[in-house]
């Protein structure tokens, strides 16, 4: 059975409500870094976060995996540089190629924005139980797969989370 679905009142259409969530998400967490002294935006933290799980990656790599075309992650990757939290070294395999590394600077900085990423999240899903949470998330990355799967509405592939390739080839091999 096919749910019901309008976009008006716009304030209850699906996509509104998830546009408003992660435009509130993404102001809420930049306010909370702000809050404890820490000049990190959302789209930093996104690169940053990245590098804290595989560092000496291909900056094209890294655009890919945080979702940025290659202007922004080179415009991101200039002002961490600058910030003296990351380095980019030239690929000895391939000279076209730039590697990305976290300086001691960048390195240092995970647990602080970890700790105010997760009171941030704690304070934004409040009242919510686990089962909410994984319901959530299943919902999300059910509407992620549709949009994955029609042509028309999915992503260009090199903006496309190799996480969510690996589950959307999991979930047909099944």
């Amino acid at each position: 059975m096919k749910p019901r679905l309008s976009i008006f009142p716009r304030t209850e259409s699906p996509g509104f409500l998830i546009y408003r969530t992660a435009t509130r998400m993404k102001a809420g967490l930049h306010r909370a870094f702000q809050s404890e002294g820490f000049n990190v935006t959302p789209e930093q933290w996104t690169v940053l976060s990245s590098l804290w799980e595989a560092e000496g990656v291909h900056q094209s790599l890294l655009a890919e995996k945080t979702l940025k075309d290659r202007h922004n992650i080179t415009r991101i990757l200039n002002l961490l540089e600058r910030a003296g939290l990351v380095r980019r070294e030239t690929d000895r395999g391939d000279l076209r190629r730039q590697r990305v590394y976290l300086t001691e600077a960048g390195k240092a900085l995970k647990p602080e924005l970890v700790r105010i990423a997760i009171d941030f999240l704690q304070k934004a899903l409040a009242g919510m139980s686990q089962e909410d949470l994984n319901s959530m998330q299943r919902i999300l990355g059910q509407v992620l797969d549709n949009l994955d799967s029609d042509s028309k509405f999915a992503l260009p592939a090199h903006l496309v989370r190799p996480e969510r390739e690996r589950t959307a080839q999991q979930s047909t091999e099944r």
